[in-house]
C-alpha cells in the first residue's frame, strides 16, 4: 500500500491507496509542521492514530508538509516516520511541492497557499520557483488564517469593531487578554490558535468592516507574493487552502485589481496529489 499525506500546520489529510491508486481509506491527524512539533510528539500522534492498522503494510509514504523546507526540518518528520512505518520508503516533501504538482495542467502557473499559513510559487513543469520567502507567522503569513485572526483580535481589543461585530465576537471567543497572550506567547502552536479566529471573519464577510479586512489582507498577499514574479499577469493564479476556499469571491476581486486571472481554488490537494502520483 502507498500512503499519501498533505499536511498544513493545523491538519494532516491521509489517503491509503493500493498499487493502482484506488483509495482504500482516508483519515486525518493534527498537522505535522516541524517548526511547531517535535519528533517524539509526531511519533506519539501516529501511535494513537488510525494509521496503526496499516503501519506494517505500507510500502511507500509521500508526505507533503508545511515547514518541510530543509534537510534539518525534514529530519524531524522523517525519523518518527521511519520508526512507525517500519517497512516503508519515506519521502518528505514541502507543501509547495504539493501545491505545484496538484495544480499543474501542462502550462506554467503561479500557486498561492492560503491556509493556517501562506506561501506562493511558480511551477514551469520542471522546476519550482520561489520569488518571495515565507517568513512564518511572526514576520509574514500575509492573508493566512493566523494573520487574519491576529488582525481580528487586534480590532476587538482596540475597540475598533462595530457594536454588532463586537457582540458576536464576545459570544464566540475568549475576551480575557491574559489568556489570549498565554496561548500566543507561551503556547506550542500559536499559529494554529490564531487561525481559529478566521472563521469569524469568513462567516461575517458580508459586513463592510470584515470585507475591508479581508480585501486589505489579500492585497498584501498579492503585492508581496504574487506581483513578485516576473510577468505575473500572464499566468493563471491558482490557490490551495481553506482560507482561499472560503474567500473565492474576494480572491477574484483582488486578482482583477492586479490584472490577473484566477484559476483553480481547492481546499485540499490530496485527491489531485493521488492523481499526480498514479498518472505521471
Amino acid at each position: 500500500m502507498i500512503l499519501i499525506a498533505d499536511s498544513g500546520s493545523t491538519k494532516c489529510s491521509w489517503a491509503i491507496c493500493d498499487e493502482k491508486g484506488t483509495i482504500i481509506e482516508r483519515c486525518s491527524t493534527i498537522g505535522f509542521n516541524p517548526y511547531f512539533i517535535s519528533s517524539s510528539a509526531i511519533l506519539n500522534k501516529l501511535e494513537s492514530s488510525d494509521l496503526t492498522d496499516v503501519r506494517q503494510s505500507v510500502s511507500k509514504v509521500y508526505f507533503y508538509g508545511a515547514g518541510c523546507s530543509s534537510e534539518k526540518m525534514n529530519k524531524i518528520v522523517e525519523d518518527p516516520f521511519k520508526k512507525f512505518f517500519v517497512n516503508s520508503e519515506i519521502n518528505v516533501l514541502h507543501d509547495l511541492d504539493a501545491a505545484c504538482y496538484s495544480m499543474y495542467d501542462g502550462t506554467p502557473s503561479i500557486t498561492g497557499i492560503l491556509g493556517t499559513g501562506s506561501n506562493s510559487c511558480l511551477f514551469d513543469g520542471e522546476k519550482i520557483h520561489e520569488s518571495a520567502p515565507s517568513l512564518g507567522y511572526t514576520l509574514g503569513d500575509e492573508a493566512s488564517g493566523n494573520y487574519i485572526g491576529r488582525k481580528l483580535i487586534n480590532l476587538y481589543f482596540n475597540n475598533k469593531l462595530s457594536d454588532d461585530l463586537k457582540s458576536k465576537y464576545e459570544e464566540k471567543y475568549e475576551t480575557d487578554i491574559a489568556k489570549i497572550n498565554a496561548n500566543v506567547y507561551s503556547g506550542s502552536r500559536a499559529n494554529v490558535y490564531l487561525a481559529k479566529f478566521f472563521p469569524f471573519v469568513s462567516d461575517n464577510k458580508k459586513d463592510p468592516q470584515m470585507q475591508k479586512l479581508i480585501l486589505d489582507c489579500l492585497d498584501e498577499f498579492f503585492y508581496l507574493h504574487i506581483s513578485c514574479f516576473e510577468n505575473y499577469e500572464s499566468h493563471k493564479i491558482n490557490f490551495i487552502g481553506s482560507v482561499a476556499y472560503f474567500l473565492q469571491e474576494e480572491l477574484d476581486k483582488t486578482a482583477t485589481k492586479y490584472n490577473c486571472t484566477l484559476g483553480m481554488v481547492i481546499k485540499n490537494p490530496i485527491d489531485k496529489l493521488i492523481e499526480y502520483h498514479f498518472n505521471k
